[in-house]
């Protein structure tokens, strides 16, 4: 294999495409009102490059760990270890040596956002291994996850994390987590030898209906963060928001229950013109107001 390619593959590994996850760092940053302060960006940045780097490592041992079922996958089997590309024993070496700096650029920053990074890399491992056999849990690890890149984004930037970004950010992930187990119930749901074991716990009518339900907790939640922060200061501005939040989660509900879309939710958000439209116009607007 010639080097070009390698390096390909390695980058493969990695999974770059899946980074997007890791904007939820960014949160505390804007919710904190300090996006325009050089040295507070500086810090939340420096935070979502450790984690880029912890769920690139993450993946990369997913790989290793996954590499035999992978081969039978029509699929799966072209990822880096399982096709060959890369060899076992480097990948895991690779991913070890991903979030050995993952972990020390978090060190650079605090040690608190150090153990947070850690305390993703274990919970993701335990994922790996054992949670996502297990229906429900499977879905709450992932959403775990995500809160703890909210946390994450609000120690770089040294301010609490509020129960109400602790909630949308739960809520959130948990319906995005949803989507993706109902996509692939739809299309696996009769082939045993390819589909997750956790998706034996799942039915699609229940799935639709606990969506609905977490889909209006989520709109719900959002609505009176923007009147309880007391940062906002102003909070009719913010309140101007909410028609977009509401308009993103139906059109991503409806992709997903109509059109069964929700497999891949981070190319969703970027594919699908009126759920991408919202997401820029309430990310600016949100910007504009905690700024201003």
């Amino acid at each position: 294999m010639t080097d070009v390619p390698r390096a390909y593959a390695f980058i493969r590994l990695m999974r770059p495409h899946q980074w997007s996850k890791n904007a939820v760092v960014l949160a505390g940053l804007v919710f904190s009102g300090q996006a325009g302060e050089v040295h507070q960006v500086f810090r939340s940045v420096v935070a979502l490059c450790a984690f880029c780097l912890a769920s690139s490592a993450i993946y990369a041992f997913n790989d290793w760990h996954d590499r035999f079922e992978d081969r039978l996958h029509p699929v799966k089997n072209r990822r880096p270890v399982a096709s060959g590309a890369i060899a076992p024993p480097v990948a895991l070496a690779f991913g070890t040596a991903l979030l050995t700096l993952g972990f020390l650029i978090a060190l650079s920053i605090s040690v608190e956002l150090a153990s947070i990074i850690l305390a993703y890399a274990i919970l993701m491992l335990a994922y790996t291994l054992w949670f996502r056999r297990i229906a429900i849990l499977d879905v709450l690890t992932i959403a775990a996850g995500f809160v703890l890149r909210a946390m994450a984004g609000a120690i770089a930037v040294s301010v609490p994390l509020s129960s109400w970004l602790f909630a949308c950010t739960l809520l959130l992930a948990l319906m995005l987590g949803l989507g993706k187990r109902r996509n692939e119930l739809k299309i696996l749901g009769g082939q045993t030898e390819h589909r997750r074991p956790s998706l034996a716990g799942y039915a699609r009518f229940d799935l639709d209906r606990l969506m609905i339900a977490i889909a209006i907790l989520t709109s719900g939640a959002y609505v009176l963060y923007t009147l309880a922060v007391p940062t906002f200061g102003r909070n009719l501005p913010m309140l101007m928001t909410v028609p977009f939040v509401i308009v993103a989660i139906a059109r991503y509900m409806y992709l997903v229950i109509r059109h069964n879309l929700g497999g891949a939710p981070e190319l969703l958000l970027v594919r699908d013109r009126p759920l991408f439209l919202s997401i820029i116009t309430w990310s600016l607007m949100t910007t504009i107001v905690l700024l201003s």
